[in-house]
């Protein structure tokens, strides 16, 4: 009387792969996936402000000098957000400018990221005295607070989008060299 069982194979879990288990985990944090949206559509705007953007950034309405947004009293809806002191639609101007900020942004880590990983790998490389010399010098920069050396440091070489953007790679460049 005995009698055999036959139990089946079951197949372990594919198991996934890198991109995979990020994307698992990341879907996850719902603060990262608003961020992630935001993000796309800022980049969005700014890719597609020339069909997007209402008016011309520049384009001056001297009849709606100071008018206020859509929603309040006086507003309108040729105007959603309203005009400046000169009568140029604010919408459109800050659809424009988020080509420039991400721009500077982007150019900022790309440039803060390379010089840091090169210094970095200098003073791991050599050590000693090279090494002592640069880390001494980013915990100087470190120790000051970054938003009055970026102020300084535009203040030194001249109000221009191009130092801004020096000025605050040279803030975060500590960050990447440690």
């Amino acid at each position: 009387m005995s009698q055999v069982t036959q139990n089946k194979v079951v197949a372990a879990p594919v198991p996934m792969t890198p991109l995979q288990e990020f994307w698992h985990y990341f879907k996850r944090n719902k603060g990262a996936v608003v961020g992630l949206v935001y993000v796309v559509i800022m980049i969005l705007i700014a890719v597609f402000a020339n069909f997007l953007a209402p008016y011309n950034p520049a384009d001056q309405f001297r009849d709606a000098l100071l008018a206020p947004p859509a929603w309040q009293d006086g507003g309108s809806l040729a105007h959603l957000l309203g005009t400046d002191d000169v009568g140029r639609d604010v919408l459109s101007r800050l659809m424009y400018g988020a080509r420039l900020s991400l721009l500077v942004g982007c150019l900022v880590v790309v440039l803060s990221l390379i010089m840091g990983v090169v210094l970095g790998l200098v003073a791991g490389y050599f050590g000693g005295i090279v090494d002592n010399i640069i880390m001494r010098i980013v915990d100087i920069m470190l120790a000051l607070p970054s938003l009055l050396l970026a102020l300084v440091l535009v203040a030194i070489f001249g109000p221009s989008i191009g130092n801004a953007a020096l000025a605050l790679t040279f803030v975060a460049l500590p960050h990447y060299v440690r």
